[in-house]
């Protein structure tokens, strides 16, 4: 019985592995993009694997001493393979397409079936090839549950720290501004080289008649949380670890070793030196935590999904409770699990982008910070917002074009904030992607639409957009050259000191 049972505990943990694999081995991605702990979400991740366990436990000693026990066994050794696939998909270093798992499914069928009709002692070897799988699955239960444990032990660090002087009631503040804003996952290539017949966007296209625009972008990644630190300390970043501790180490391409990042150096660190005060409002990356000692106010959160439609904002038994739902689903129906799982994400994407827009406007309309940094989740996917209903969604359906459109009416929003200060003439307003829209990563889940398919052309553009509008600017230019998106740092240190920015050494055409 002992042995039984921690096979089905074993067999439990494989089952739900999807849940919870971003937390094995340090789970430092995951901790790294949370602002919360991790305790609660722990506590619900072991009940799973301990109810899922118990129950085929259960099962497997009330049938063992009856005649059924050797249908039982034909059952799991038919079903449990390609359920395992199922369930794994995601976490395997190759794609699995999405017919796979179906025609994985028929092919072990048969396998079994013939085992079973013509070779009984090759069908008794797989049993025992099965048992021993189980003893393995247990001692990956008990590596798991230890490693779960330890991660419920992680504090993360503060994600909100407010200066004295962001305050409504602070005499009207006598210097410039410099605002800088990253939409992630703002595509050149869709705002306005290829853009969709019939899509508009109006705030993209009025920035642009006041500002360089610049039509070559070179990326310096491919994810956010390398390109944003490469960006705010002018130095390529190409891989990074986030200690239990939360010290950001980054590795720098081209050189030996790794080095802390905090905000020395940073271009938060050189603003303040200037006599600047600095703001940040940001989504993904811990702003707060590692730039914090150079930002004099900063907010930064995250309230997407996490693996097993999880939330940090959900109690620890409405947790526990929907990865099981989600399994049971995917059992029978899993066309319904993918879109339960893509409605999850959308609505706690919505939460997220709706805090951090709640608090990007609240800071520039206290209109304090001299150099304000403002990172988006948008237009990013899941996709949050529905054009033909002019209104958010908490549903799958919407395209990258629906959120493109939340993204001009984002920056439409932050635009009217910022042209009633007194000191819109002396604003600087930097507006950029950090990468291209990446097809690759989504084309191939539930949430990519037939309008996706189509907009995308099937082809990936890495150039994200980048529009420079200098204080006083009121014509529009182009800067057409291969430019390095790194530069964008040198851009915003020559505002810093004074200095006119110089994009090329050619006159704008």
């Amino acid at each position: 019985m002992l042995k039984t049972l921690c096979q089905s505990i074993g067999l439990s943990s494989i089952l739900l592995v999807m849940n919870y694999g971003g937390l094995l081995g340090g789970g430092a991605d995951v901790r790294m993009h949370v602002p919360f702990a991790l305790g609660g979400i722990v506590a619900a991740h072991l009940a799973d694997i301990a109810v899922v366990g118990l129950a085929l436990f259960a099962v497997l000693v009330s049938l063992q001493r009856t005649r059924f026990y050797s249908w039982a066994q034909f059952v799991l050794a038919m079903a449990v393979p390609p359920f395992v696939l199922a369930r794994t998909q995601t976490l395997s270093p190759f794609v699995v397409r999405h017919g796979l798992v179906p025609i994985f499914a028929c092919a072990w069928a048969a396998l079994v079936l013939l085992l079973v009709l013509r070779f009984p002692l090759g069908y008794r070897r797989l049993l025992r090839l099965g048992d021993a799988a189980g003893v393995f699955l247990a001692a990956f239960a008990l590596y798991s549950t230890v490693q779960l444990l330890w991660i419920a032990r992680w504090k993360p660090a503060g994600h909100e720290h407010t200066a004295a002087w962001e305050q409504p009631s602070e005499p009207a503040r006598q210097h410039a501004l410099l605002v800088w804003i990253v939409f992630d996952e703002l595509s050149y290539d869709q705002v306005f080289e290829h853009r969709a017949q019939g899509l508009e966007l109006p705030h993209f296209d009025a920035l642009r008649a006041q500002s360089t625009l610049l039509t070559n972008v070179q990326p310096v990644g491919y994810h956010t949380a390398t390109i944003l630190p490469s960006l705010l300390n002018g130095k390529v970043v190409d891989r990074l670890r986030y200690t239990f501790g939360n010290r950001l180490l980054v590795h720098e391409a081209g050189a030996d070793g790794w080095q802390p990042l905090d905000g020395k150096g940073s271009i938060f660190d050189d603003a303040q030196r200037q006599g600047w005060r600095t703001a940040a409002v940001g989504w993904y990356n811990p702003y707060c935590s590692v730039y914090g000692s150079a930002i004099d106010t900063c907010y930064w959160n995250n309230l997407d999904q996490m693996d097993g439609m999880m939330s940090q904002q959900d109690s620890w038994l409405r947790n526990a409770a929907s990865p099981l739902r989600q399994m049971a689903v995917q059992a029978v129906a899993p066309a319904r699990a993918e879109r339960n799982a893509c409605d999850f994400d959308v609505r706690h994407r919505l939460a997220t982008e709706l805090d951090l827009e709640q608090h990007a406007m609240s800071l520039l309309r206290t209109d304090q910070a001299d150099l304000v940094f403002l990172h988006m989740p948008i237009p990013h996917s899941p996709n949050i917002w529905s054009r033909s209903k002019n209104a958010f969604t908490q549903h799958c359906g919407s395209s990258y074009l629906d959120n493109l459109v939340l993204a001009d009416r984002t920056l439409g929003e932050f635009l009217e904030t910022l042209q009633r200060s007194p000191r819109w003439k002396t604003t600087t307003l930097v507006v950029e992607g950090d990468h291209g829209w990446r097809i690759d990563l989504w084309n191939w889940l539930p949430a990519w639409t037939k309008e996706d398919e189509a907009a995308s052309r099937g082809v990936f553009d890495p150039r994200p957009a980048l529009l420079v509008h200098e204080a006083g600017q009121t014509d529009g230019r182009t800067v057409s050259e291969p430019w390095p998106l790194l530069r964008v740092h040198a851009v915003v240190e020559q505002v810093l000191h004074g200095e006119p920015v110089r994009f090329s050494s050619e006159r704008f055409r």
